[in-house]
């Protein structure tokens, strides 16, 4: 009996890696993966790593990716190749060879689409320009290199404030070119809620990126070459010698939908647990397969950041063992980026989709140091947002913005709500407390004592958006709780200032009657003001959920 044989089709990167895997484990399979192009292809935040790292020979990288699989496990990658039909009864893929302009087709036993993810391409006047850009392939990477380092591209344009695009403008300002980020939405990183992605945007502008929220571009116009000069909003001209296009994705289906593979309500292939389509022996991963929601249950779709291991462990070994199926078991959103100084990383689900949802929503927001600069290092605060079930203390998503460990905070969370724990549970959790990182309070717990404390009725919170709308009315004390000469620097429109240690001696100056909102830099001593005006007898107070660091109306 021959061998089994294994085809991958896709430049993405989770195809080859499956089938390598599949390989180890069984060496009865011979594989062989079909790419359209002369490299695999890596998603847009690699390419955007490749254009602020110069130095790299992207080339050669790629070139030795494909001979380290050849080498090590015997894949034949087959280049050049674009596939044109998956036919399931007989069991072939039918490509044309681009290089001999003829088409073949190349029979399996077991196939893998791994086919990724394209850009939606708007319907606007002058995207086909020259210099108009969408970040999908190494030519790309190497135009805008080429660009930089002639002084052709000063100004860019980059459009679509996502992860990927916040990543791409800090790509291109490590480079020297002047960056606008522009956004049809209301805020930057629709990934976050929009007090956390304000973080971000302040760093950004700090930076001297230009950033646009609430704009939609209307047009690009192109000089007498035929490149883009000039991006017009609504609001305004922005100048630009290169504008990058990263609003919207979508998966790659065309292929599979042609032989019949169900595409699911999200537009990407539908798979079970096993990551089997619903023709057997077909296998999707990666960017262009739906995937389970493990708080929801529900199928969604995500642009990969990189390889997705536990979908590819079990792709490769529900291929490689007959007997012996790996359950999948759902993803939960989890991404992070590390842009402009700071780490940014996100799991579970935002406020806005838990509410979607129909979670009745508690949250939590919590600032802490991370001590680094204790042993030499960087000095940088971690602001912590966690979202629980009200009903039963579930956690729901967690976001962070701050230092190099935002990602791992996050991945603390994200391995807890994949448990169905709790805030209790989170709140309880043993982690390591280094001493150059942390040195007090680890953010983790912290978020989740403060977590309990609300869940507990401990602690009563207000939400800067719910502060935003009482200020309107004009029917709360706005109480800053900071030493008198912090007041001075800056506070809300309306506060009045009692520093913490005085407020006992000067509870009189308060009225009882009336509700009154605490506020400080980070939250921590508006809640010792809590606790000690509780003591004091008063009822209606809340504290300003993360303080005036993370308020995104000031």
């Amino acid at each position: 009996m021959g061998k089994k044989r294994l085809v991958v089709i896709g430049d993405e990167l989770d195809g080859i890696r499956a089938a390598a895997r599949a390989v180890r484990e069984n060496p009865e399979i011979e594989a062989k993966v079909l790419i359209s192009s002369e490299h695999l292809s890596f998603n847009c935040y690699i390419l955007s790593y490749f254009i602020q790292n110069s130095d790299e020979d992207i080339f050669s990288f790629m070139d030795g990716i494909i001979e380290t699989f050849k080498a090590q496990y015997g894949i034949d990658i087959l280049t050049h190749l674009k596939v044109t039909d998956i036919l399931p009864l007989e069991k072939k893929v039918v490509f044309e060879d681009l290089k001999k302009g003829h088409s073949s087709a190349v029979e399996y036993d077991k196939l893998i689409i791994a086919t990724g993810a394209v850009p939606v391409v708007p319907e606007v006047e002058g995207i086909n320009l020259g210099n108009v850009l969408f970040l999908r392939s190494l030519d790309d990477v190497m135009a805008i290199r080429e660009g930089i380092e002639a002084g052709r591209i000063k100004k860019a344009v980059v459009v679509g404030a996502n992860m990927v695009g916040v990543y791409t403008a800090e790509s291109l300002w490590k480079r020297g070119v002047k960056v606008t980020l522009v956004e049809r939405g209301p805020q930057i990183l629709p990934e976050l809620d929009m007090e956390m992605a304000e973080l971000v945007r302040r760093q950004m502008e700090h930076k001297g990126v230009e950033v646009l929220v609430g704009e939609k571009v209307l047009s690009l116009i192109g000089n007498a070459k035929g490149d883009v000069v000039e991006v017009h909003t609504p609001e305004r001209i922005l100048p630009a010698d290169l504008v990058i296009w990263l609003e919207d994705m979508k998966p790659n289906v065309e292929v599979a939908k042609k032989a019949g593979i169900i595409i699911g309500d999200s537009g990407a292939i539908e798979v079970d647990q096993y990551m089997e389509t619903n023709v057997p022996g077909i296998y999707a991963l990666g960017s262009c397969a739906q995937r389970i929601h493990q708080i929801t249950g529900k199928p969604v779709w995500l642009y990969r950041q990189a390889v997705d291991d536990v979908a590819l462990q079990a792709v490769s070994e529900n291929i490689a063992f007959e007997n012996g199926r790996v359950l999948e078991k759902g993803v939960l959103g989890t991404m992070s980026i590390q842009a402009f100084d700071l780490g940014i990383a996100r799991t579970g689900l935002s406020l806005a989709q838990a509410r979607e949802e129909g979670y009745e929503v508690e949250t939590a927001i919590v600032s802490v140091y991370d001590d680094r600069y204790a042993c030499g290092g960087s000095y940088r605060e971690n602001v912590i947002k966690l979202m629980v079930d009200r009903s039963n203390g579930k956690i729901l998503g967690v976001q962070c913005v701050g230092g190099v460990l935002s990602d791992k905070l996050v991945d603390t969370v994200a391995a807890v709500i994949s448990m169905g724990g709790t805030a209790r549970d989170l709140a309880m959790l043993d982690v390591a407390r280094h001493f150059s990182y942390f040195m007090n309070l680890h953010p983790i717990p912290l978020v989740a004592h403060v977590m309990v404390n609300k869940l507990e009725g401990k602690l009563k919170g207000i939400s800067p958006f719910e502060l935003n709308d009482l200020m309107q009315d004009g029917e709360v004390i706005l109480l800053d709780v900071r030493t008198e000469s912090e007041f001075k620097m800056g506070t809300l429109p309306g506060a009045i200032n009692i520093p913490l240690e005085e407020l006992e001696a000067r509870k009189d100056e308060l009225d009882r009657q009336r509700s009154i909102v605490l506020i400080s830099e980070r939250g921590r001593r508006a809640y010792l003001a809590f606790v000690k005006l509780k003591q004091l007898g008063f009822e209606r107070l809340r504290v300003l959920d993360g303080g005036l660091l993370i308020y995104p109306f000031a």
